[in-house]
């Protein structure tokens, strides 16, 4: 999927342009604030994955792919876009925001190539990845979209006048739909593991059903290379048969079981290493920093 600061620059131009055309006042940087969040919405269950694998607490890592898998879901995007925007003052307005920034970025992914990998937009009634596959992360589409990124937050930050947090404690009815929808996006995804494991997303049902894999073909977006194999999510080291892969690195792969632990490769890509998640990290910074601007001016504006 595209890194974070590709994500910023398009989402920005096109929810501010699809609201202004829907007659909405233009946006100031509170409203940024709020597109910002809606390009990380479908990312959340991922992050959470990172930092739970970094955590000391024994879990399945099948699971917990399963669990991002339907959480970042357009259905359960949704869901934590209403949970959110009940804690904004104006919620309505909060919430297409939130929205379009998560349709807009499931819309954004499948364009890239991932093998195994892609988007649920239709879940729980379609579990089958959409993915376009139309150029790779370091193709010259995703470095453009990465510098749009980098150069629309640099315009709003010097140009645009900061504003407060639209923020506001919810009370009533909108703490209990607020509640709720948290409640569902949290405790929804196990009952629905069933689906993403049958039509085999991420390459789960092979990993996990071991003695039936020989001569099922299988995919891996992203893994780790040692010269020899790769490493995956489970921690299960997979031989690779094929021509020379050259170094260690970060291979994308398709190929069929030769045997449990061996696959004969049918295409390979070779990523470029950390620039992904370089990008990432960079905009999770300037995203806290742009919330951060505007908390601090919240402070201040308290008698």
């Amino acid at each position: 999927m595209p890194n974070t600061l590709a994500h910023m620059g398009i989402q920005a131009l096109a929810t501010r342009g699809i609201l202004g055309a829907a007659g909405r006042t233009p946006f100031g940087w509170t409203d940024l604030n709020w597109v910002y969040l809606g390009c990380l919405i479908p990312d959340l269950p991922w992050i959470l994955q990172r930092a739970l694998k970094a955590a000391p607490v024994a879990l399945s890592p099948i699971d917990l792919r399963l669990y991002s898998v339907v959480q970042s879901s357009l259905a359960l995007s949704l869901v934590l876009c209403a949970a959110l925007a009940c804690v904004a003052r104006r919620p309505g307005r909060v919430f297409a925001i939130l929205a379009l920034g998560s349709l807009f970025h499931l819309l954004l992914d499948p364009l890239q190539t991932k093998w195994a990998n892609g988007v649920h937009l239709f879940a729980p009634f379609s579990w089958e990845l959409l993915n376009f596959g139309l150029f790779w992360p370091e193709d010259w589409p995703t470095l453009a979209l990465t510098a749009l990124g980098l150069a629309s937050f640099a315009y709003a930050w010097l140009r645009v006048p900061p504003a407060p947090l639209d923020l506001a404690w919810p009370k009533g009815r909108a703490l209990a739909l607020g509640a709720l929808c948290l409640a569902v996006y949290l405790a929804a995804p196990p009952l629905l593991f069933d689906g993403p494991m049958a039509a085999d997303n991420h390459s789960l049902r092979s990993l996990r059903d071991a003695d039936s894999r020989v001569g099922r073909a299988v995919a891996f977006d992203r893994v780790a290379f040692d010269g020899s194999a790769i490493t995956t999510l489970t921690g299960e080291r997979l031989v690779l048969l094929g021509p020379d892969l050259g170094p260690p690195g970060t291979l994308s792969v398709q190929g069929v079981f030769e045997t449990r632990d061996r696959v004969r490769l049918t295409a390979v890509h070779r990523h470029w290493p950390l620039v992904r998640d370089v990008f990432s990290y960079v905009a999770l910074v300037l995203i806290l920093l742009a919330w951060g601007r505007s908390a601090r001016m919240s402070l201040r504006a308290r008698p």
